[in-house]
């Protein structure tokens, strides 16, 4: 793997002889703060380099091992072993120093189970109460979630933090999840099923005049012939909506939502907004007009969580065989890879719903990178990614998992 590292240079010319290797510089650039970085593959199993300067003009990287330098790299790329140019003397990139985690923090280590409340500043660690997707409120007193009960039939709770009383806002929803509050802490929008197939369903069709069947429906399995029907099973479909519910009353209403409509964010900003996760990419819904239109066409972005200035979205995005964090603009959907895991020869590790700081300077986030999932905390720019809690806290919490299902395990509030 490669590490930046904030420790001098060397000087051109304090190299000394590296043991046999192969270098293969990598054609994508990931990008520090002021410095491009080249991503290398070391051919060799538990080897780590560093970048420890650059040249003024950004071209030739000083690649050093275990604390001495081995060579230079060009983002060409070139490998040499020998300083390029007198003229090419090194500038070293310091990463910007992290920034303090203050507020106050709903963690939930695994969807459905406890979740509590932890204050950074103290240390701090209170349980509340079980639950699905807690969300702090904007003024943080409290923290609205889903609980369901028989039958997947649900209901949407607000829990008060200043007494411990929790009343049920809206019940009688099939499987209600994801709440998030308005700006303003007045209103909150779920997502919760409504139509499709719940179960298992099993359809036989009849042959056609023209000696032909219908076509099967999509998903169809385990078909066969009986009696001169063509037969067939259809797997569980379930259909999501969109629901508008006010926060003092419980009144609600249905909103124009797709098929299946995922993990709701309310733009800070832009009230009038709402941007949730659909089955063809990230949609945007105008809540004044009553209409939707798509804010990203990538099927892999999920989860989406508004920066507190309204600027940015960070999602939850499906990497070929694991979860990486990503932002996009709000305005344009450019957007941005902030957890690149890069693996030596072995599997890349996961990273995975995102919460702001309340001022955006920072995201928390829940990872594997330590080899079991943990609550972790990087700058806005995925700099300096770090453990979030005391190894006291951490071990209170006990055992964190993710799922893959766009579940909320953190909200970050005042």
């Amino acid at each position: 793997m490669l590490r930046r590292t904030p420790t001098a240079a060397a000087q051109p010319g304090q190299t000394t002889a590296p043991r046999a290797e192969v270098l293969a510089p990598a054609l994508n650039v990931r990008r520090g703060p002021g410095v491009r970085y080249p991503v290398l593959t070391i051919l060799q199993q538990g080897e780590t380099v560093d970048i420890v300067g650059v040249n003024e003009s950004g071209t030739w990287y000083q690649v050093a091992r275990g604390g001495a330098v081995i060579g230079w790299i060009s983002a060409a790329p070139k490998f040499v072993r020998t300083t390029p140019a007198a003229v090419d003397a090194p500038r070293v990139a310091s990463p910007p120093p992290p920034v303090a985690v203050t507020g106050r923090f709903i963690l939930q280590p695994e969807t459905g189970g406890m979740f509590y409340l932890f204050e950074p500043e103290t240390g701090a660690l209170r349980p509340l109460t079980t639950g699905i997707d807690p969300a702090l409120s904007p003024d943080g007193t409290q923290v609205a979630f889903t609980r369901w009960g028989s039958g997947e039939v649900g209901a949407l709770w607000l829990y008060d933090l200043a007494t411990g009383e929790e009343r049920a806002l809206l019940g009688e929803m099939f499987e209600p999840k994801a709440p998030a509050w308005s700006p303003d802490g007045t209103q909150l929008v779920i997502s919760y099923q409504h139509g499709g197939r719940r179960n298992i369903e099993s359809h036989c069709y009849t042959m056609r005049s023209d000696g032909t069947f219908r076509k099967l429906p999509r998903g169809a399995y385990d078909i066969r012939f009986r009696g001169g029907k063509l037969c067939f099973k259809l797997p569980p479909d379930t259909h999501w909506q969109l629901r508008r519910v006010t926060a003092a009353t419980g009144d609600f209403e249905d909103l124009p939502s797709e098929t299946y409509s995922y993990a709701p964010t309310w733009d800070p900003v832009n009230v009038w907004r709402v941007v949730f996760g659909g089955s063809t990419g990230l949609q945007q819904l105008d809540l004044n007009r009553g209409e939707y239109w798509a804010f990203t066409t990538d099927v892999r972005d999920h989860a989406p969580v508004f920066s507190p200035d309204g600027a940015r979205v960070a999602v939850t995005y499906k990497q070929d065989t694991h979860w990486e964090i990503y932002t996009l603009r709000a305005d344009s959907g450019e957007r941005a890879r902030l957890t690149p895991s890069e693996p030596l020869l072995g599997e890349a590790f996961n990273s995975a719903a995102p919460a702001w700081s309340p001022d955006g300077a920072q995201i928390a986030f829940v990872s594997d990178r330590g080899g079991t999932w943990a609550f972790w905390v990087m700058n806005a720019d995925g700099s300096n990614p770090r453990p979030l809690l005391p190894d006291s806290v951490a071990a209170a919490l006990g055992a964190v998992q993710y799922h893959g299902v766009d579940e909320r395990l953190i909200s970050w509030g005042r």
